[in-house]
């Protein structure tokens, strides 16, 4: 089979050789422009300059129209590599979640997701096409140069190796530090930002609102100081490029002037002499900020493959099975032996000798004390977790199963789970995109949201808010319940979802949601007991296990371990 070609290199390619081709049109406009003046100073026939005058209209029209066609191509390609690379990174993360991100903070995650992957596309855009593009208009300006002028030519190559080296090293050296602290400056700003937008109402309740501020503004100060040194970096480099120019042109008349008092040179050349070196630096001119960019692409590029080598805390089987555990249709029967679970980075289990057999259909109640476990045993039924002993789907290990197969059977209502900044419709439609107005009304009152759905002026259109602060934290709970249900899951894990909710409430919300839970199993992890005809039987786990001090926070899903 023939192998596919990589088309965004392909891409890349194509605007390196327009780019090259824009600046040299602007080199042979340059050029072409010098000689037209200084020939139509003599005053010779028209005729005698036609030649010239379309050169300078091609040379003009073309670097428009290649520099036009460069961006284009070269902005597909790298906007291409971006979205590969984001998808990638994001996949990673969702791997990795909840257990497996407890070493970056949400903020550092999402300028490493952000900040830090745009920056690899700059690698490509400001560092590597803008050299190719230098080294091929260098050397055409160098043969031009050494045609007219052997002398004045070997003093351009010169100058522009000089040039080449001198700037770029400059400005990496003087900047190598504050590229590598900016990247972590960025991470620590969004995350002081975030924790003062996001907790805005708890800091001025408590007082605190001016030391979380300050805190910004210093890693903005911070952040600030870093940016400067860079771009004082820059300017040494360009600075250094500046006088190099200077030098070629001097060498230029230097040599040319003496040439054409001898008569060794046409005096109507001693132009493109002056003139060719101005359009040969333009591009090397962009070679510091061109070197700090690739560094700085390189520290994005290192705190990228750092998530990308973070082990998975599940990872899935080099051949897992098809996920069958009921060839005969409907929920599987699941069999616990002994599971414990342990939590990446904690140093004792969170679960520990746990047994359960749950019938297809059956509604089991687990009951325990904040620390016990129920948390961490809904994470290791949603595939989330790596286990100890046994624990079975239709008398197959879970973990030779795929971890998206587990959870298209497998779904899960968390106490925790996320409402976005969007309206209710949209909120619901995570679960099932295709679901109509009718399957969403219906949702939420099997999730005992009747009352308060109908009292909605907008109804499904109706906007939650920022982390859904305009509804209350037992509607937010039933929300994520109808979304759970909506998504018509075999097996449902209801994780504490009545932890805002009254013994009544909760008690009704069960009731209404029998509906939906007809023919299929239930998991009910609480810390409160269930009237009777909710479940059909309650275990209770042994007394709490002391959760590791790390013990890590879902920075993804809708899961918060607190087993």
């Amino acid at each position: 089979m023939a192998k596919r070609p990589n088309t965004i290199a392909l891409r890349l390619g194509l605007g390196a050789v327009l780019g090259s081709l824009a600046q040299l049109s602007a080199l042979g406009l340059l050029a072409v422009s010098a000689y037209l003046i200084s020939r139509a100073w003599e005053q010779p026939p028209i005729l005698y300059l036609m030649v010239a005058i379309t050169s300078v209209r091609a040379f003009g029209i073309g670097r428009g129209v290649l520099r036009y066609a460069e961006r284009l191509v070269s902005h597909d390609a790298a906007f291409r590599g971006l979205e590969r690379l984001r998808v990638a990174v994001w996949r990673k993360l969702v791997r990795l979640a909840p257990a497996g991100l407890p070493v970056w903070r949400s903020g550092d995650l999402q300028a490493r997701l952000v900040d830090d992957v745009d920056g690899t596309g700059d690698r490509w855009l400001r560092g590597t096409l803008p050299l190719a593009a230098a080294v091929i208009t260098a050397a055409a300006a160098v043969v031009i140069q050494s045609a007219i002028l052997p002398a004045a030519g070997a003093i351009l190559a010169l100058a522009l190796l000089a040039a080449a080296l001198a700037g770029p090293a400059l400005a990496s050296w003087s900047a190598r530090y504050a590229l590598r602290a900016t990247a972590a400056e960025r991470g620590d700003l969004t995350e002081n930002v975030r924790a003062c937008l996001h907790g805005r109402e708890e800091l001025v309740a408590a007082g605190t609102d001016a030391v979380a501020l300050e805190r910004a503004l210093d890693g903005d100060e911070r952040l600030r100081r870093a940016h400067a040194r860079i771009a004082w970096s820059a300017g040494l480099g360009h600075a250094a490029g500046l006088l190099a120019m200077a030098a070629a042109v001097t060498g230029a008349l230097w040599t040319g002037i003496p040439a054409v008092a001898d008569g060794t040179l046409d005096g109507v050349l001693l132009a493109c002499l002056a003139l060719v070196p101005l359009a040969a630096f333009e591009p090397v001119l962009a070679l510091p900020a061109a070197a700090q960019q690739t560094a700085a692409a390189k520290e994005s590029g290192r705190r990228l493959v750092e998530i990308t080598r973070e082990p998975e805390p599940r990872p899935d089987p080099a051949e897992p099975m098809d996920f069958e555990p009921n060839p005969l249709g409907g929920p599987p029967y699941i069999e616990i032996k002994n599971l414990t679970v342990t939590w990446p980075g904690a140093d004792r289990p969170a679960l520990e000798g746990f047994n359960l057999k749950i019938q297809p259909g059956e509604r089991v109640a687990v009951m325990g004390p904040s620390g016990s476990g129920k948390s961490t045993l809904a994470a290791a039924l949603m595939g989330f977790l790596p286990y100890e002993g046994s624990l079975r789907f239709g008398g197959v290990e879970l973990a030779e199963y795929d971890g998206d197969d587990v959870r298209r059977t497998v779904g899960l209502c968390s106490q925790d789970a996320h409402v976005f900044d969007t309206t209710l419709a949209e909120n619901l439609r995570l679960a099932r995109t295709n679901a109509t107005d009718d399957e969403l009304v219906r949702a939420l009152r099997w999730a005992g949201l009747r009352d308060w759905f109908d009292g909605l002026e907008l109804g499904l259109q109706t906007p939650l808010g920022e982390h859904g602060r305009t509804v209350s934290g037992g509607e937010r709970g039933r929300i994520a319940l109808a979304r759970c249900l909506l998504a018509d899951r075999e097996v449902l894990v209801l994780d504490e979802f009545d932890a805002h909710l009254d013994s009544a409430t909760a008690e009704r919300v069960l009731r209404t949601a029998a509906a939906a839970l007809e023919g299929k199993t239930a998991v009910i992890i609480t810390h409160r007991p269930l009237p009777d005809g909710v479940v059909d039987r309650t275990v209770h786990l042994r007394p709490p296990v002391p959760a590791p001090r790390d013990a890590p926070l879902s920075a993804l899903l809708d899961l918060a371990p607190r087993g």
